[in-house]
């Protein structure tokens, strides 16, 4: 019997060991997130399929797998035996998600791009309890020339009628 007491009482200190290491890290990782996405913000993101872009493009892609802990999947596997949403796991798949587009931010920004077009992501289960979370994400980025030689002389004489006069063209 004290033998019993004794795994028990270890069980739950270790237990509750793992979950605050877990809890620490996917708060941690979450302020990660946020100090990223609102310094890559200027990087504008669309999803649109058939836009056209007179501005060079180039594929980018970012790959990330995310693990669940095991409080987690403790909770998780309860939460299935009842029904419902799987709360625990919606975190996973959230931090999966930002971190994967965060990647496919910093990938545009070292080839200087300022737009992402067509992004796509698509997320696979892997594990074999589905433990982990794969998200890849893929897009065109666009380098936009810098100014002035990226408007054309039209949107310039809009702006300014004098430029095209001084320019020598007309």
């Amino acid at each position: 019997m004290d033998g019993l007491i004794f795994q028990v009482i270890i069980f739950a200190i270790l237990f509750s060991v793992g979950f605050g290491f877990g809890r620490y890290n996917e708060h941690k990782h979450f302020r990660y997130l946020d100090e990223q996405e609102q310094r890559l913000a200027y990087i504008q993101m669309n999803s649109s399929r058939f836009i056209m872009s007179e501005y060079s493009g180039q594929m980018i892609s970012s790959n990330v797998v995310i693990s669940h802990d095991y409080f987690k999947y403790a909770i998780a596997n309860v939460q299935n035996m009842l029904g419902g949403r799987l709360t625990s796991y919606e975190s996973v798949v959230e931090r999966a998600r930002r971190e994967a587009i965060v990647r496919l931010k910093l990938e545009a920004e070292k080839i200087g791009a300022t737009q992402i077009m067509g992004i796509r992501l698509s997320t696979t289960e892997l594990g074999m309890q589905g433990g982990m979370v794969e998200v890849f994400a893929y897009g065109t980025a666009l380098k936009q020339p810098s100014w002035p030689n990226w408007m054309s002389t039209q949107k310039l004489c809009r702006a300014d009628p004098a430029l095209l006069h001084d320019s020598g063209t007309q």
